[in-house]
């Protein structure tokens, strides 16, 4: 049974996210000192799944903005950043050159990514990428054959029950579920009015399928709790939201070589 997750093949994201890129990146903008794994799940400073970055391959797959691949340059690794799209590398070169650290910086589909590199790879990064991708199973095959034997593929998305509180029409929260946790049709949402999206959905048994698929398996899986500050700004607990607050928002599985 393929447990692949449901893309509009009609949806061009290297241009939804060419277009998405200034007010992603004004909304996102962040920290270089060390990875994060999304805006609502603590960073590396306290999950500590990396380990010594000195002299380690990564890459950095949907690198975007390229924050965290300045980060683990800047922590003394040998880092590949890719991204299918032009304004996001755009700002990547900018931010690298303005921390003086050397990342290679490849445009291309991530379905694509053993194409244009060399497999290796101590770690490879998908830090909120693979949702958007239009062919999982190709690119977990691609990680497959890029990681090294003892590497390790990192992923953080948005949590799946996350997806079930997202109300597409208005692109907010709900504070009462309003999608079918099962329904694996693509998540369609806006950056703002004239910036449409799409993520792929699937349940968290999905993903476990797909890497299982692709000769991966989990060593580990966290599903974080909001940081304190940033929950509570965002949900007050006098707030019609504050329910939000007891969900899990992030996912992160890291992932090895079968």
């Amino acid at each position: 049974m393929h447990a692949r997750p449901n893309h509009s093949r009609n949806f061009d994201m290297a241009r939804a996210w060419d277009r998405a890129s200034a007010v992603y990146l004004a909304r996102r903008d962040r920290s270089c000192d060390t990875v994060t794994y999304g805006a609502l799940a603590p960073g590396e400073a306290e999950l500590k799944l990396l380990g010594d970055l000195r002299e380690r391959r990564v890459l950095d797959i949907g690198c975007g903005g390229g924050h965290n691949a300045v980060a683990c340059a800047r922590a003394g690794a040998e880092v590949t950043g890719l991204d299918v799209s032009a304004a996001q590398l755009a700002h990547a070169r900018q931010l690298a050159a303005r921390h003086a650290v050397d990342i290679t910086w490849l445009q291309a589909d991530a379905a694509a990514a053993d194409q244009p590199v060399a497999p290796g790879w101590d770690l490879i990064l998908a830090i909120h990428s693979l949702s958007y991708v239009q062919d999982l199973a190709a690119v977990l095959a691609a990680c497959r054959r890029l990681l090294a034997a003892d590497g390790r593929l990192v992923i953080s998305l948005d949590h799946p029950l996350r997806d079930c509180f997202l109300d597409e029409d208005d692109g907010d929260l709900s504070a009462f579920p309003v999608r079918d946790y099962f329904d694996r049709s693509p998540v369609m949402w806006r950056f703002a009015a004239d910036l449409p999206m799409q993520t792929a959905h699937l349940p968290i048994s999905g993903w476990f399928q797909c890497l299982h698929e692709a000769k991966l398996v989990i060593t580990q899986m966290l599903e974080p709790p909001v940081p304190p500050d940033v929950r509570d700004d965002l949900w007050p607990l006098d707030s019609p939201l504050a329910p939000l607050r007891a969900l899990p928002h992030t996912l992160i599985l890291v992932a090895a070589p079968a």
